[in-house]
C-alpha cells in the first residue's frame, strides 16, 4: 500500500521528491505527491458519514501539515530567508476549518526590506500547491505593512483577524499579533459597522430571504458566512470566540452557544458533502443534489415527509436559528455601545401605549429596542400585546432578551389562551396593520409563537415541497403572500392588475382576506384527509378572527380549496359556459369568489418567478368576470357576459385592423368562432385575421405565424383539421427543445383547426437564449410547423433535451382524471405527470391512435409537473361516455405518462 493510500505522506518522500525536482530529474514531483495525498485525505475525512465540522477540521490539519512540511523543505534551501519569515493560515483556513475544495489563504510575514529575497523560500511552497490543483491565495507583508494594509482594507483586516501561524520565526508572529491587537482595540466601532453593512449587501446580492428552496449554504442569509461574521465580530470586540465560556457568558448564554455550535455542525456537514458531490467549491444546495446530501446525512423517508423534505426543513430551522442569533448579537453589540455612551431607555411613542386589550401594555424601549417593561410579570397575553406593539413601527427592532423570553414561554399559549377573543383580536390586527408583515411573521415564527397562535404552522415551518415550482419554504410563502396583500392595500396596486386592485379596494371588510391567507396553509400541514374535515378545522380557526360568522364560513370554504380557481383557470376551456357555470355554482357567493381570487393572485405572484405572467392574469380575470356574471345574473347573466366578451374581443381586434374593409372584417372577425373570440387576446386575434386573409389571397390552406415575444414565442396555426394534427405540431416543438407553456386548440364548425401556442425554455430556465430565438432558428421552427400543418408528419420526432433542463431529476406520480359531468358535449380527460421533452406529442399521438378527436386542449406546467387537459369527442362528434372506451383512454395515457422516451421509440 502506498503512502498516499495510507493517507500519511512521509517527510522522507517529500524530501526525495523535492531533491529530484531541484536536481532537474523530474518535473512536478512534489505536486504529484501532494495531489495524491490531498485526494486521499479528502476522501478519508469524509468517509463514513463523518460530521462536516469534524471533516473540515481534519482537512485543515492535513493542509496545515502539508504546508508545514513544504515550508521546512524550502527553508533548508533558503535558510537565511526562513530565519526571518513566518507563514500563517488566514480566512476560513485560519479558523481551523477547510471545506474539500475551498481556497487555501496564506499570509507570509518577513523582516526584510526587499520581499524579493523571499522568492527562493515561497516559490517551492506555492508552486507545489498550485501544480497539485490546490486553490491558494497569498499575500506577503512585513508586520508593519500588514497593519497599514489592514487599516485601509476591511476584508484584509478580517482575514488577518483569524491569522494562525503554521511555521517559521516565532518573533515575527508575535510582533504581528501585538500590532494587530492594538489596531483591533482602536477600530472596533468602524469595523463592526463595516461588517454589518457588508452582511446586508451580501444578503441582497444572494437573495434577501433565507427561505429560498435552493439556498446558498455559504453566503445566503442564515448560512455559514453569517455565523462567521458573528465569530469575527465577537473576536474583534471581546478578543475571543463566542464559545469561549469565560467571555461568551456576556455575549451569549450557554443555551445560545449550544444553538450556535449546532447550526455550525449542520451547515458544515451540508457544505462538506456539497463540495464532495460536485468535486468543486459548490455552495448552492440545488434540487439535483439535495437527495444525495440527504442520504449522506442519514435522512430517510418518514410517513408524510420525504427524506429531502426532512433535510430541507432542518436546513431552514437552522437558518432561522442563525438569523435569530445574528439579531441577538447585533442587539448586544448595540448594548455595549449604549453603555459606552451611557444611553438610556427612551420614552414609548404614544401609539404603542394602546391596543385592543384593557390597561397599559407591559412593554418598554431599552436602548431603542422593544422589550417587556416587567419581564418577571409577563403573562401569555403579554406575548400577543408585544407583537401588536411591534407591528406598529416598521423601524422598531425587537430586543433579543424579549425574543428569548417569548421563545422560552411560547408554550404558555395554550388552547384557551389562543381562543381568547381579545388575544385573537390582538393577533389579527397585528398582522393586518403591520408596517412590515413579512418581518413580523418571521419573528413570530422564529420564536415559536406563531406555531402556538396557529398550531398548524408547526407542521409547515421550514418545509419545502421538493420540486422546481416552489421558490420558498411553505411558511415563508405564506408570509410573502400576506406581504403582497398588505402592499396592495397600502399602495392600491397589484403591479398593473386593475381587477385585483378594485376587488380589494371595494371590499367592505378586508379582514377575511388576511384570515384566508393565514388559514389556507392548513391544507399543506397534511393533518387532514378529506376536504370536509379540513373545512371544519379551518372554520374553527377562522371563527377566532372573523367578527362575522358568515365570513368565517366563507374563509373556511376557500382555505379548504386554495387552488380551486387556479386549477380551473389554467386547465379548463374558459370559452365554455358550462365550465364557468360549474365553477360559480361550487362557489355560491361573491364573497367566496373575491376571497379565492385574491388568494390566487397572491399565490401566483409569490410561488414561482414564471407563474405570474400575462397569460395567467388573462385566465384569472376571465374566470373571475364570468363567475361574477353568473352569480349576479344566473345563466342569463353569464350568457350576456359571454356574448359581450366575444363582441368586445372582435371589436378590440377590429380596431387593430385599420384600413380593412367592412367585408373583410366580417369574413375574418365576425365569422371567427365565439369561443376563439372570447378566449384569445385581441392582439393575437388581429394577427390571426391578418394571417388567414393573407393565406387566402395566396390560396394557401395552411398558415403559420411565429412571433418571438420576450422570453416566450407565440405560435398561431390555421389549417384543415385532421386526426393527429395537434400531435404533429407538438412533435415539432419537442424537436426544437422548447417547452409548451400554454395551448389553446380549437376546431371550427367548418372543420378548420385554430391552434394558439406559447412556447418557452424547458423547465425553469430563464429566457430563451439557450433554445434559439435567432432568425435562423425561428425560420426553421416556422418551416417545420408549416410542413406538418399541410400534411401529416412522417414519423416520430427526434426529441431534444436542453442543458439547464432539470425536470428529469424529479419523480412525479402519473394520474389520469376523467370528467364526464361538467360538459354536455365533451368528455374532459386530464393527464398529469412529469413534464419532459415530447410529452404533449406523446399524449396527443396516443389519443389520435385511439381514434378520438381533440376539440380543445389546455396545458399547464408547474415546474417539473405537467397537467394536460383535453376536451374529447368520438370521431363522429359525440361525447365519449362508454365505460370501456374511457378505460381504454385512461390506460393508454397512463402508459404514456409512466414510460420514458426510449420506451416510446424516441431519440
Amino acid at each position: 500500500m502506498t503512502s498516499s493510500q495510507q493517507g500519511a505522506i512521509s517527510a522522507a518522500a517529500l524530501a526525495d521528491a523535492f531533491a529530484r525536482q531541484r536536481a532537474g530529474q523530474e518535473y512536478g514531483a512534489l505536486a504529484k505527491l501532494i495531489k495524491a495525498e490531498w485526494a486521499a485525505r479528502r476522501a478519508a475525512a469524509i468517509a463514513g458519514g463523518a460530521r462536516g465540522d469534524v471533516a473540515a477540521r481534519r482537512l485543515a490539519r492535513t493542509m496545515a501539515g502539508l504546508i508545514g512540511k513544504l515550508y521546512e523543505l524550502a527553508s533548508e534551501a533558503a535558510p537565511d530567508a526562513a530565519r526571518q519569515t513566518a507563514v500563517f493560515a488566514v480566512g476560513g483556513f485560519g479558523e481551523g476549518r477547510l471545506a474539500p475544495y475551498s481556497d487555501v489563504d496564506l499570509l507570509f510575514l518577513h523582516k526584510f526590506a526587499d520581499a524579493e529575497r523571499l522568492r527562493g523560500l515561497l516559490d517551492p511552497v506555492l508552486y507545489a500547491l498550485w501544480d497539485a490543483g490546490v486553490a491558494v491565495g497569498h499575500s506577503v507583508h512585513t508586520p508593519a505593512s500588514a497593519i497599514v494594509f489592514a487599516k485601509s482594507d476591511v476584508i484584509g483586516r478580517t482575514a488577518f483577524l483569524t491569522a494562525r501561524p503554521l511555521a517559521g520565526d516565532g518573533d515575527v508572529a508575535a510582533d504581528f499579533h501585538r500590532r494587530f491587537d492594538r489596531l483591533r482595540r482602536v477600530t472596533m466601532r468602524p469595523f463592526v459597522a463595516a461588517k454589518l453593512a457588508e452582511s446586508r449587501e451580501r444578503h441582497q446580492r444572494t437573495a434577501e430571504s433565507r427561505f429560498l428552496a435552493e439556498p446558498n449554504v455559504k453566503d445566503g442569509k442564515g448560512g455559514l458566512r453569517d455565523l462567521q461574521t458573528i465569530r469575527w465580530l465577537h473576536r474583534y470586540v471581546w478578543g475571543a470566540d463566542p464559545d469561549v465560556q469565560a467571555v461568551g457568558a456576556y455575549a451569549f448564554d450557554p443555551v445560545e452557544v449550544k444553538t450556535l455550535l449546532a447550526a455550525e455542525r449542520f451547515l458544515w456537514s451540508v457544505r462538506v458533502h456539497l463540495h464532495d458531490l460536485h468535486g468543486a467549491a459548490a455552495e448552492t444546495l440545488s434540487f439535483d443534489v439535495q437527495p444525495a446530501v440527504a442520504e449522506r446525512l442519514g435522512y430517510a423517508d418518514r410517513p408524510g415527509a420525504h427524506a429531502v423534505e426532512r433535510l430541507m426543513k432542518h436546513y431552514f430551522l437552522n437558518a432561522a436559528d442563525v438569523g435569530r442569533l445574528t439579531r441577538l448579537f447585533s442587539a448586544r453589540l448595540d448594548d455595549v455601545e449604549a453603555l459606552r455612551r451611557r444611553k438610556k431607555s427612551t420614552v414609548l411613542p404614544a401609539a404603542l401605549l394602546k391596543d385592543e386589550a384593557a390597561g397599559a401594555p407591559n412593554i418598554a424601549l431599552v436602548n431603542g429596542r422593544l422589550h417587556f417593561a416587567r419581564l418577571e410579570e409577563a403573562t401569555p397575553q403579554d406575548l400577543f400585546r408585544y407583537f401588536r406593539a411591534l407591528s406598529k413601527r416598521g423601524d422598531l427592532e425587537a430586543h433579543p432578551d424579549a425574543l428569548t423570553y417569548i421563545r422560552q414561554h411560547a408554550a404558555s399559549v395554550t388552547g384557551p389562551v389562543r381562543r381568547d377573543p381579545v388575544n385573537s383580536r390582538l393577533f389579527i390586527r397585528a398582522v393586518m396593520t403591520a408596517k412590515s408583515p413579512v418581518r413580523l411573521l418571521r419573528v413570530m415564527g422564529e420564536t415559536g409563537f406563531l406555531a402556538k397562535a396557529l398550531v398548524f404552522f408547526g407542521k409547515i415551518a421550514g418545509r419545502v415541497e421538493y420540486g422546481l415550482y416552489r421558490r420558498y419554504s411553505l411558511d415563508e410563502q405564506v408570509f410573502q403572500m400576506v406581504g403582497e396583500l398588505s402592499d396592495a392595500l397600502r399602495e392600491n396596486a397589484f403591479s398593473g392588475f386593475p381587477l385585483a386592485e378594485r376587488v380589494v379596494a371595494d371590499a367592505e371588510d378586508i379582514e377575511p382576506f388576511y384570515v384566508a391567507l393565514l388559514v389556507q396553509p392548513m391544507r399543506a400541514s397534511r393533518q387532514f384527509g378529506e376536504t370536509a374535515d379540513l373545512e371544519r378545522a379551518a372554520s374553527r380557526t377562522a371563527r377566532r378572527f372573523c367578527a362575522d360568522a358568515g365570513a368565517a364560513a366563507d374563509v373556511a370554504w376557500v382555505a379548504a380549496r386554495p387552488n380551486a380557481m387556479i386549477a380551473v383557470a389554467e386547465r379548463r376551456n374558459l370559452s365554455s359556459d358550462e365550465t364557468i357555470r360549474g365553477f360559480a355554482r361550487a362557489l355560491g357567493s361573491m364573497r367566496r369568489l373575491n376571497l379565492l381570487f385574491i388568494l390566487s393572485v397572491c399565490y401566483l405572484r409569490v410561488v414561482n418567478d414564471a407563474a405570474w405572467d400575462a397569460w395567467a392574469q388573462r385566465q384569472l380575470q376571465a374566470l373571475y368576470e364570468g363567475a361574477r356574471a353568473y352569480l349576479d345574473g344566473d345563466a342569463r347573466g353569464l350568457a350576456q357576459w359571454t356574448a359581450a366578451r366575444s363582441k368586445a374581443g372582435r371589436a378590440a381586434a377590429a380596431r387593430r385592423l385599420a384600413g380593412w374593409s367592412p367585408a373583410d372584417k366580417r369574413v375574418y372577425l365576425d365569422q371567427t368562432p365565439d369561443d376563439v373570440a372570447r378566449s384569445v387576446d385581441p392582439a393575437q386575434l388581429a394577427r390571426f385575421a391578418i394571417l388567414r386573409r393573407s393565406a387566402d389571397r395566396r390560396g394557401a390552406e395552411a398558415a403559420v405565424n411565429v412571433t418571438p415575444a420576450g422570453e416566450t414565442i407565440d405560435v398561431m396555426v390555421s389549417a384543415p383539421d385532421r386526426p393527429g394534427l395537434l400531435a404533429d405540431l407538438a412533435g415539432v416543438v419537442a424537436e426544437t427543445g422548447l417547452s409548451v407553456r400554454t395551448v389553446h386548440a380549437f376546431t371550427s364548425d367548418g372543420g378548420r383547426a385554430l391552434d394558439f401556442m406559447t412556447l418557452q425554455a424547458p423547465g425553469e430556465a430563464a429566457g430563451l437564449a439557450a433554445v434559439g430565438t435567432d432568425p435562423e432558428s425561428v425560420a426553421a421552427l416556422h418551416a417545420a410547423l408549416l410542413k406538418v400543418a399541410r400534411a401529416p408528419g412522417d414519423g416520430a420526432p427526434r426529441i431534444k433535451s436542453r442543458l439547464g433542463d432539470r425536470r428529469s431529476i424529479f419523480s412525479v406520480p402519473s394520474v389520469v382524471r376523467v370528467d364526464v359531468d361538467t360538459e354536455t358535449d365533451h368528455t374532459i380527460v386530464e393527464a398529469e405527470g412529469r413534464d419532459r421533452p415530447g410529452l404533449l406529442y406523446l399524449l396527443c399521438d396516443a389519443l389520435a391512435d385511439i381514434g378520438v378527436q381533440i376539440r380543445s386542449a389546455h396545458v399547464a406546467t408547474y415546474g417539473e409537473r405537467a397537467v394536460d387537459a383535453f376536451y374529447l369527442q368520438d370521431a363522429p362528434g359525440y361525447k365519449i361516455t362508454h365505460r370501456r372506451r374511457l378505460q381504454s383512454i385512461e390506460r393508454r395515457l397512463l402508459n404514456v405518462l409512466g414510460s420514458d422516451d426510449a420506451a416510446n421509440g424516441l431519440s
